[in-house]
């Protein structure tokens, strides 16, 4: 009864997309337009799931845009006062900076000078060199912990639309041996499947942008770190060649 009753649902719902979209043809030659409006409201309510959760994406990656860049990872004003205090062989100035200074690069190189022992003239890198490279992994742990949540959102969004993808097919396949009518039960199968469709559509999109841009952000991370550790580097070699 069961195969008869689904048999007779699926065979009707067939021949009437069939007409309908002949209908279309022959009216319009061609499709009608889909709008993203449309894949949200027939979506149900966990498309609006993923729309909060791509929103979420966007405003990340605009943020992210904004924040990592050279200029603010590592600011050319501190690097060339710190040059200078550098080249001096000033000690006492350069931490003063340093210590001012919020940025990443102001971080590691306090924390470099911070290692040495009180009154000390003499500066070996070999001082300053285990601090610094603590401190410099400390600084790049917390950037790529910043884009971690673009990969949170990439595994998350097209999780979220196989969940709707499962309950779009429960709401088919419920109460289809009901006593409704057959075109009650071919409306409410095709609503279902809809739904099921939509919400697996705007996942894997949500998860294919987030994704993307985690890649995207990973590489400029790799560049920015690299750029961040020769600055320093090259500073803290500099004051050490003057206090010699």
């Amino acid at each position: 009864m069961k195969n008869s009753t689904l048999r007779i649902v699926l065979t009707t719902l067939a021949s009437t997309l069939l007409s309908v979209g002949a209908q279309e043809a022959s009216a319009e030659g061609n499709a009608p337009d889909l709008t993203m409006m449309d894949i949200i409201t027939k979506g149900g309510g966990i498309m609006y799931v993923l729309v909060a959760l791509s929103f979420v994406a966007v405003m990340l990656i605009i943020f992210y845009l904004l924040t990592l860049r050279k200029n603010i990872l590592c600011p050319p004003k501190f690097i060339s006062l710190a040059k200078d205090a550098a080249e001096r062989g000033d000690v006492e100035g350069l931490a003063e900076l340093a210590a001012a200074e919020p940025s990443p690069a102001g971080r590691i190189v306090n924390a470099a000078l911070l290692s040495l022992p009180q009154g000390s003239a003499k500066v070996e890198l070999g001082q300053l060199q285990g601090a610094m490279e603590d401190e410099g992994s400390r600084q790049v742990a917390l950037l790529w912990a910043k884009i971690q949540y673009l990969m949170d959102i990439g595994t998350i969004a097209p999780m979220i639309g196989l969940l709707g993808t499962v309950w779009g097919m429960m709401v088919s396949f419920t109460g289809l041996d009901a006593g409704i009518s057959l075109a009650n039960k071919s409306a409410r199968l095709t609503s279902g499947v809809s739904q099921a469709m939509f919400t697996t559509f705007g996942g894997l999109i949500v998860g294919i942008l987030a994704i993307a841009a985690y890649s995207v952000f990973r590489g400029r991370i790799n560049r920015l770190t690299s750029h961040l550790e020769s600055q320093c580097a090259a500073l803290l070699r500099t004051l050490t060649a003057a206090c010699k």
